[in-house]
């Protein structure tokens, strides 16, 4: 037993440290730039480090309108087009000014003018930038560009932007390519759009090569483990539910872009971060991209799925809308659905994804429509009541304070 004590003595002695003050270390600069030709107006980051002496908002988030958490202000940004000398906008000065009423100056997120600076496929930037400190950052860019953008499902085959696609999830896959000037590498984002005319973040991956292939079941594995953060949950969402109306964009890179997307930081060494820019972290690269909008449906396996005619007035208007009903997930308790929209509902015509569920054979579906042109309102109703593959029932509309406001006739109708 003395043995056994003197080895946990000596064990214990050994894991004991003394207590080392770390010295404050010098901040640096962190630039994010990605230059896009095909967008109207230019604009970046100028931040620096953390190192400890400074308080900050980890809630912040990196978009125009928000802080930055230690931004640098009063820097000197150019970008400059080395491969034309006779550039129409010359080296391209961005300030902290927007310029326009919309948009708030932010300390740190600095602004080109529209249209400069000039860039081309295989146009070489140069970024500079210079703080009050007198830190000097610089980086290059070759712009990348393509003759098309192509996206296929099925025998169709459209230039992107292009037609409305139609994907079944159950059966199909997505193909986008491009057809490369310059460029390193393609990625692929895909947004739901929203009523009011925005669109909502869903999915997006990069591959190193200009052309991918996305099966229509591919599952969400990043938002599954946020929703589940317990371990692997038993299902994974789908990208791609049907009833829903996206946005599929596909982009293509510069080295810099994909060098950036693809290394990550690894702490606590600090390696694994591609940089590519000089006296400073972050990118500074460029991208085009085109989008096109995309319409999933499925196979209706469910008996609760398929075509529902809803007809009556709301308000003492006349509405005739078809719901076309897709289950996205299924658990013990209750149904997820999307359902496409399309016909005349309270404020005109409709053709919107809306959601609900099924909770056993009663239906809770949330129909929002566009009132204003510019998007800034937007009405809300709650249809809830029985479907039945043979009989007309009848679903009750709530508002958006949950006051019931009428109610209308549902039946199954063909496909």
């Amino acid at each position: 037993m003395c043995r056994f004590a003197m080895l946990a003595a000596a064990l214990s002695a050994a894991c004991e440290f003394g207590e080392i003050t770390v010295p404050t270390s010098d901040p640096m600069v962190i630039v994010q730039a990605i230059m896009r030709p095909d967008v109207a107006r230019q604009w970046l980051i100028v931040e620096q480090t953390l190192t400890g002496s400074a308080v900050i908002d980890r809630e912040s988030i990196v978009v125009p309108g928000a802080p930055l958490p230690l931004p640098v202000s009063g820097a000197t940004v150019t970008v400059t087009n080395r491969t034309d000398s006779n550039d129409p906008c010359g080296t391209t000065v961005f300030t902290e000014d927007p310029g326009v009423p919309d948009i708030p100056v932010v300390a740190g997120v600095y602004w080109s003018p529209a249209g400069c600076p000039t860039m081309r496929a295989r146009d070489t930037l140069q970024l500079r930038v210079v703080t009050p400190g007198g830190a000097v950052v610089t980086g290059t860019s070759e712009v990348p560009g393509a003759t098309a953008f192509v996206m296929r499902v099925a025998s169709t085959v459209v230039e992107v932007p292009g037609p409305l696609l139609t994907l079944n999830r159950d059966v199909d896959t997505l193909t986008a390519d491009a057809a490369v000037i310059a460029g390193r590498a393609l990625q692929l984002e895909v947004r739901r759009p929203t009523v009011s005319g925005s669109s909502v973040p869903g999915f997006w991956f990069l591959v190193d090569s200009t052309a991918m292939a996305v099966p229509g079941n591919l599952p969400d594995i990043i938002s599954g483990f946020l929703q589940d953060t317990s371990g692997i949950p038993d299902e994974f969402p789908p990208v791609f539910a049907a009833g829903r109306y996206y946005f599929v964009t596909v982009a293509l890179g510069d080295a810099r872009y994909f060098d950036f997307v693809r290394s990550g930081n690894i702490p606590p060494s600090g390696r694994g971060f591609v940089n590519n820019l000089q006296g400073g972290m972050g990118v500074f690269g460029s991208l085009v991209a085109a989008t096109n909008e995309l319409r999933v449906v499925g196979r209706m396996d469910d008996r609760r799925e398929g075509f529902y005619r809803v007809t009556g007035t709301l308000l003492g208007v006349p509405v005739g809308a078809t719901l076309e009903l897709y289950v996205v997930t299924a658990d013990a308790d209750s149904t997820e659905l999307s359902a496409f929209v399309s016909g005349a509902w309270l404020h005109g015509s409709i053709d919107e994804s809306a959601d609900g569920a099924f909770r056993a054979d009663t239906l809770e579906l949330v129909v929002e429509q566009r009132v204003s042109a510019a998007g800034d309102s937007v009405s809300a109703y709650l249809l809830v009541g029985p479907t039945s593959p043979t009989t007309v029932t009848t679903l009750t509309a709530y508002d958006a304070e949950l006051r019931v406001v009428d109610s209308l006739t549902v039946e199954r109708v063909p496909g």
